[in-house]
């Protein structure tokens, strides 16, 4: 129950989430308890963000989106996001932007 409310919370950017996998052309995967999408190989969007952040992945609400083949690691810290985007709902993407300015302003 705690967490269907916590994916209703996150719902307003899960759907961003939801679309932007949808619309790169990226495969839903369930694997070892995780659920991710994967970029299409040779995607130019996802191997642009990939040199451009530095990240293999994102997540969007509770949609992770791996623009590599994810390890045991990568998939439990993006675990921890969705955690977050559960907790915080719609508040968590600009949370995560505020953090990212404080962190490149250190």
């Amino acid at each position: 129950m705690i967490r269907l409310l916590g994916e209703a919370w996150a719902l307003p950017w899960s759907i961003v989430g939801w679309a932007l996998a949808l619309v790169t052309g990226c495969d839903l995967v369930r694997e070892g308890g995780h659920r991710f999408w994967i970029a299409p190989p040779g995607s130019r969007l996802w191997r642009w963000w990939t040199q451009r952040s530095g990240f293999a992945a994102v997540t969007i609400g509770t949609v992770t989106i791996c623009a590599v083949w994810p390890g045991q690691a990568l998939l439990e810290h993006e675990a921890r996001h969705q955690r977050q985007a559960r907790i915080l709902g719609p508040f968590y993407v600009p949370a995560y932007l505020l953090g990212c300015v404080v962190g490149w302003m250190r």
